[in-house]
């Protein structure tokens, strides 16, 4: 009898949650014929936020998912927000309760956690001698903020094989999404919606094809270590149906970076994840394949791809104008979020800038991360970036290797997968300004959360 009313009073929150859910869905559910956005947002709140109090990392993947999404009309971007608000009112709880992943993160990953800390520190140091202070630079250093908190949130959230199939899930599910949104929106064809569209390039549920591009290829490296997961004929079947998808709406943003980023992480799959080389090989021919016919029955989507005359869509003058910015600042930076501000003062050196027009009247971003850095943070802040970068893809590397030795072929591969994904999405950030992508770092927290898990299951057959 002891045991039985135990069990019933543990049961007793969810029971409170599940009774809380029902109450808001009857008021949301009338809301909906008067205000349809109010009564649907009422309705996802009163579903989420039980989701979330009764399975935090299921709740994390879901708002993982709306990262992808957030771009599609309407949206605005308030319900990933929102999402990720309750997300983070529940780990807080959870640390205030005693994490234990919290303090295992902090014993084994110390540098690393330092290194997240000390980069986001010293953008908003830099803010000290930046030339141009405004909402726009102060958005910046938030949305930096809330990426840092996204990949700590992963870190410590993610703490069985499960959860990390959550995370590679929501990539997939997310990416394809935001495919869809754009097909649904007339995207592949020439009078598309300019919400989906950009100059007849395909974004989808994103704000950019290039953005779009740099998620669909870590999408592809998590759906072939889904696809990995032994006796499951038809998650493989589904999943190469999801791959020809995300192979066209690559095809469809037509990016340079993320065709070299598919490319680098093709040929790092073939030389690091050696035991499945068989379903790297298949993905391969399906991107091919379904990329061949897309720039077959485009030949002006071709044509943009292998023109190298352009200067990478302006992108050479801006990253030739940042490089004068690095030689003017190369130790601490311009300042965080201030290339746009101070490129026009180093436009008026020996050279010709066909693009001139970008940096001066649009003020453009620089394109190129990595570069961005450096000119706006300095060397300082790049090498804490770098570090961050290195200390999360070694994390994943060690913790291939554990569930190597262990004979877990499965999460071998999401580890591997999670590694290549990273290193894509690194890849696309050539093209890209993209430091506080929390898609990025969502994936740079993945690595920690790995290792740990790995360190997890050694301990337990040791015991």
């Amino acid at each position: 009898m002891g045991a039985v009313a135990h069990r019933r009073l543990a049961l007793t929150p969810h029971a409170l949650v599940v009774a809380a859910t029902l109450l808001a869905a009857v008021p949301a559910g009338a809301l909906i014929a008067a205000r349809p956005t109010l009564g649907v947002g009422l309705l996802a709140a009163a579903i989420f936020v039980p989701l979330a109090i009764l399975n935090p990392q299921l709740a994390l993947a879901g708002w993982i998912t709306t990262l992808f999404i957030s771009g599609i009309p309407g949206t605005r971007g308030a319900g990933s927000n929102y999402a990720l608000l309750v997300v983070f009112v529940v780990w807080i709880g959870a640390l205030a309760g005693g994490n234990t992943a919290a303090r295992e993160l902090l014993h084994r990953h110390a540098r690393l956690v330092a290194a997240v800390l000390g980069f986001l520190a010293w953008a908003a140091v830099t803010l000290l001698w930046a030339p141009e202070m405004t909402p726009a630079v102060s958005s910046v250093l938030l949305r930096m903020a809330i990426a840092a908190v996204a990949f700590l949130m992963v870190a410590t959230l993610v703490r069985r094989p499960e959860h990390v199939r959550y995370v590679a899930a929501a990539f997939v599910a997310g990416t394809a999404l935001s495919i869809l949104a754009g097909i649904a929106g007339g995207g592949l064809g020439s009078g598309a919606d300019s919400a989906v569209t950009d100059a007849g390039r395909l974004q989808g549920g994103t704000h950019d094809p290039n953005y779009l591009a740099a998620a669909i290829v870590p999408a592809m490296m998590m759906a072939a270590g889904l696809a990995a997961r032994p006796g499951r004929p038809l998650l493989r079947l589904g999943l190469g149906a999801v791959m020809a998808l995300l192979a066209l709406g690559l095809a469809a943003t037509e990016s340079r970076g993320g065709l070299l980023a598919a490319a680098v992480v093709l040929v790092g799959a073939f030389a690091l994840w050696r035991g499945r080389r068989t379903v790297i090989a298949l993905f391969t021919v399906v991107l091919v394949v379904v990329a061949g016919l897309w720039f077959s029955a485009s030949p002006a989507a071709w044509e943009r791809i292998t023109n190298v005359g352009d200067g990478g869509s302006g992108r050479s003058d801006t990253w030739q104008v940042a490089w004068r910015v690095v030689e003017a600042h190369p130790v601490a930076g311009a300042g965080l979020a201030q290339f746009p501000a101070v490129s026009p003062d180093f436009v008026d050196r020996p050279g010709a800038l066909p693009s001139i027009d970008l940096l001066i009247r649009e003020r453009i971003v620089v394109h190129n991360v990595y570069l961005q850095l450096w000119a706006e943070t300095g060397i300082v802040g790049l090498l804490l970036f770098l570090a961050v970068v290195w200390g999360a893809l070694a994390a994943c590397w060690r913790a291939a290797r554990r569930f190597d030795a262990a004979g877990d072929a499965s999460m071998t591969a999401l580890s591997w997968a999670t590694l290549l994904a990273t290193l894509g999405a690194l890849t696309a950030s050539v093209f890209l300004s993209n430091v506080d992508d929390r898609r990025l770092w969502v994936l740079l927290g993945l690595g920690p959360a790995l290792l740990l898990i790995a360190r997890r299951a050694d301990a337990a057959r040791a015991a």
